[in-house]
């Protein structure tokens, strides 16, 4: 009888032992997809953050230029030169908006897959900061194009009418009005005239903190992205 329970404790022992292994490889072998699956996703993250680098240097090149002109103009404000024609030209271009638009999908399905807890820590971590990173980006941007479109923009509109005509630098405005044949209003009162308005000079002042603010976070947005990519690329290989 002994001997019976035994044999029979042994093939229970055995048998609990095989259904441990099973699960063991089981568990291996969902791991090892998950990793794969996770590691797909992490390329499609990659090709993300690499448009995202593309928008962010074009972004950060017209930012840049944004606040070149809204340096120069015041200086013009300040007398510290003197004004010309391309007060019409800044004018207009402080009021471009800017916009990245983020293609997330990566991580998105990174996240809905579950796989996101088979990535080494630190990158798991960085790449959810990015994100985070990005919709503060998203809205000092919407903050900075409300601003245009409800106070700088309507202003202009409303006091600076004049500065749609063909002796505005601007490329745009140039073709647009090339074969317009009506005189211009006396420019030198109008550019006086724009010099002389403390208020607009405040927006300009405004516009400018705006942009640079902008700029430093497309710079950011550059450094942490390449960061990640280079994670990626290491982890991958």
């Amino acid at each position: 009888m002994k001997k019976y329970i035994k044999y029979a404790l042994g093939e229970i022992l055995l048998v609990v032992i095989g259904i441990l292994i099973a699960l063991q490889i089981n568990n291996w072998n969902e791991a090892q997809k998950s990793t794969r699956q996770a590691k797909k996703h992490l390329e499609t993250i990659r090709l993300n953050l690499i448009d995202d680098i593309k928008q962010a240097e074009d972004l950060s090149a017209e930012t840049q230029l944004t606040i070149d002109y809204a340096e120069v103009f015041l200086d013009q404000f300040k007398t510290f030169r003197p004004a010309d024609e391309k007060i019409q030209m800044y004018i207009i271009y402080l009021m471009f908006e800017r916009n990245i638009e983020v293609d997330n999908s990566g991580v998105t399905a990174l996240l809905n897959s579950n796989s996101m807890a088979f990535l080494e820590e630190p990158l798991q971590i960085k790449i959810l900061n990015y994100y985070r990173y990005i919709e503060q980006l998203k809205s000092r941007e919407l903050n900075a194009n409300s601003e245009i479109k409800t106070m700088y923009e309507p202003y202009v509109k409303e006091n600076f009418y004049w500065i749609y005509n063909k002796t505005n630098p601007w490329h745009r405005q140039a073709e647009l009005y090339k074969d317009d044949p009506r005189p211009v209003e006396n420019l030198d009162q109008k550019l006086a005239g724009v010099l002389a308005n403390k208020r607009f000079e405040i927006m300009v002042t405004h516009r400018r903190y705006q942009t640079k603010i902008l700029l430093d976070f497309y710079t950011e947005t550059i450094r942490l992205a390449q960061e990640i990519i280079s994670d990626i690329d290491q982890y991958s290989s």
